[in-house]
């Protein structure tokens, strides 16, 4: 049994650069280290899922324009 976590947070781009740099370093240096302990389900299997996953990207959905600059955390 595992716990599986699925985040998907839409920061405004005035909101988000407004984050002092050291809260936004403790929230990646948290998912880091979650990562870390997580594993793949089923992992070497045909039904194996990736649930070893955190990215980062500017989205521009709601301008019309791309996704750009996807980051592994």
């Amino acid at each position: 049994m595992l716990y599986r976590f699925q985040l998907d947070l839409g920061i405004p781009e005035k909101v988000f650069d407004k984050i002092p740099a050291d809260k936004k370093a403790a929230f990646v240096s948290s998912v880091r280290a979650m990562k870390a302990l997580a594993v793949k389900v089923n992992e070497g299997q045909p039904n194996e899922e990736m649930t070893v996953r955190a990215v980062w990207h500017k989205c521009g959905h709601d301008t019309g324009q791309a996704c750009v600059d996807f980051q592994e955390i």
